[in-house]
């Protein structure tokens, strides 16, 4: 649970990045590293659709229309041959981070 809270640090680097290229661009790279990092060394699928659901939830909260389609589950759709059966399986995780992200906006991590 705590490893899909390391998501919205790299969120806020892409932030802070969003000079330098633009950022739908750079939620496509972060989605892709964040996706290849769970599946080599970090938790798996689970830990990634949690921070994938905070990321995405922060990115629309914070009006980044662009940066939350690019933060969907596209690398995991591709990697599982776009069997949508099979990815309604992970749905639950998902939701899970939205809810995380949902109480972290809340919380006070948002404009005033």
């Amino acid at each position: 649970m705590l490893e899909a809270l390391a998501f919205p640090l790299l969120l806020a680097l892409a932030f802070r990045l969003e000079g330098r290229l633009p950022l739908p661009a750079l939620g496509v790279w972060l989605n892709l590293l964040w996706f290849v990092y769970q599946n080599e060394w970090g938790s798996g699928w689970l830990a990634y659709l949690r921070g994938l659901g905070i990321g995405l939830f922060l990115a629309a909260g914070y009006g980044r229309p662009g940066l939350a389609w690019a933060l969907t589950p596209w690398p995991l759709l591709l990697y599982l041959r776009l069997d949508v059966r099979e990815f309604a399986l992970y749905l639950p995780a998902l939701g899970e981070g939205m809810v995380l992200g949902a109480l972290l906006y809340l919380a006070g991590f948002r404009r005033r």
